[in-house]
């Protein structure tokens, strides 16, 4: 015992030595050196020669000033990220989809200084886990706080909407607020807290098939009487900061519009029932319809994806996943059958009833390259939240893991806070939001207990 707790020391003492090293090592690079115009400025050579993405990239040489709005760096025609520069040396991250190409600096002035290396940079291509946004104090504690990314702090963020048409990212604090992420301005702003438009407790939002509308989920805490807003919307026209009631409804804990027909189906409370918005032909008052329940009477919660497609939606309750098919006849969701998991939970990567799963949550449709020309070409990713990971559901029933419990503590803890390759090194905690920027390859990860939001970015 007493040698498992040096061990423990020493790691924690390189673990902090080698932080403090490359802080320092940063921190040079963005103290104020002069830069004298009379003197010629030089490149030496630039270091490593490969790299995968968000390798740190330095530029070696003398008189490069210091203003890193003026220095452009490039491998091949993709533009770096500087972070510093100190006249001697120019630090700067490699980004993603990168390809391999010979490194360019241009540096901006009275009189431009351009050179291109004859060394070429090999990218490698790989699959990454990042950190994009969040931090904590060093009590691991954090709270709602708007601003830059670099600021910006979250509470318990637990869902996560990508909307590609304005390149923006919606963030569920459970039960507090929806939070909205500017990813190209890089800022957090708050768009809806409890208290607003009769929310009670926030749980998800869920953008309709033509992305103009984010419908918001709101578990009411009212379970006999329509009295409450279980769905809300707002507008992208709006620039979603109109609030409209959908429909009244007890408790409701996912919104999921057919992606075709645009029909809204939801959940709520009682017995996990799963329902659907039908029109009354008098009033035009949406209204509720109980199609069935899932997993007998429990009061456990539920959440509904749909396949791109509609032919069938995937109902992922705690430990299981059912699959219900979609009768394009009544335009109804049929009883489901299990699909995957089972009502014991753990940790098992199987087909169908053998997998074990800890507590499913949030997952997200992606289309499979490899399933080209089959009937169903989507693979189904989705949180675990107990198993610290992200998991895959194939079209035939396959569940494997896709990132996570990486590197693990020598007590055999998974659970953790560490980027890199998505098996060997990554490791999350409470992992529960996911969505996917199919353009750019990324993955987004909402984590309540590091209350950050992660990438997974596939090359």
């Amino acid at each position: 015992m007493r040698f498992q707790k040096r061990t423990d020391c020493l790691f924690i003492f390189f673990l902090f030595f080698g932080s403090f090293f490359y802080a320092c090592k940063d921190k040079d690079l963005i103290r104020k050196d002069s830069y004298d115009p009379g003197k010629p400025t030089v490149f030496s050579d630039f270091s490593p020669k490969q790299g995968a993405i968000r390798t740190r990239l330095y530029i070696y040489g003398d008189n490069f000033g210091t203003d890193v709005s003026k220095i452009h760096v490039y491998i091949g025609e993709r533009e770096l990220k500087v972070v510093g520069a100190n006249g001697k040396q120019i630090y700067c991250w490699v980004p993603g989809q990168t390809s391999t190409g010979q490194v360019r600096v241009v540096i901006d002035g009275n009189t431009p200084v351009e050179h291109t290396f004859a060394d070429l940079f090999t990218y490698t291509k790989s699959t990454t886990v990042g950190t994009l946004v969040g931090n904590v104090d060093e009590l691991g504690n954090s709270s709602i706080v708007d601003g830059d990314f670099e600021n910006a702090r979250f509470s318990y963020p637990a869902w996560v909407t990508y909307e590609p048409e304005s390149n923006v990212l919606f963030v569920t604090e459970l039960d507090r607020a929806v939070r909205r992420l500017d990813l190209t301005g890089q800022t957090v702003s708050t768009l809806i807290t409890n208290g607003q438009a009769a929310f009670t407790k926030m749980q998800t939002t869920t953008l309709s098939s033509n992305k103009d509308t984010l419908f918001l989920s709101d578990d009411n805490g009212n379970l006999t009487s329509r009295n409450k807003v279980a769905i809300a919307y707002t507008l992208r026209s709006e620039n979603y900061r109109r609030v409209h009631p959908y429909i009244y409804d007890p408790a409701c804990f996912s919104a999921a519009p057919h992606p075709v027909t645009n029909e809204m189906f939801y959940n709520g409370l009682q017995g996990i029932g799963i329902k659907k918005a039908i029109p009354d032909l008098t009033t035009g008052e949406l209204l509720p319809k109980l199609l069935f329940r899932v997993g007998g009477s429990t009061n456990q919660s539920s959440l509904i994806f749909f396949h791109p497609s509609g032919n069938y939606a995937y109902i992922v309750s705690f430990t299981r996943i059912y699959k219900s098919i979609y009768n394009w006849e009544t335009r109804e969701l049929e009883p489901p059958i299990l699909f995957a998991g089972s009502a014991t939970g753990g940790d098992v990567d199987a087909i169908g009833t053998s997998a074990r799963i800890g507590r499913g949550y949030q997952g997200v449709f992606v289309k499979n390259p490899a399933y080209a020309g089959q009937a169903d070409e989507y693979d189904f990713y989705f949180c675990d939240q107990n198993n610290q990971s992200i998991r895959t559901l194939s079209p035939a029933g396959v569940v494997t893991t896709f990132a996570g419990k990486g590197s693990p503590t020598p007590d055999g803890s998974v659970k953790g806070y560490i980027d890199g390759d998505p098996r060997k090194e990554a490791r999350f905690a409470d992992p529960t939001g996911i969505d996917y920027d199919a353009e750019r390859k990324i993955f987004y990860i909402a984590e309540r207990d590091n209350k950050r939001i992660r990438t997974i970015t596939v090359e």
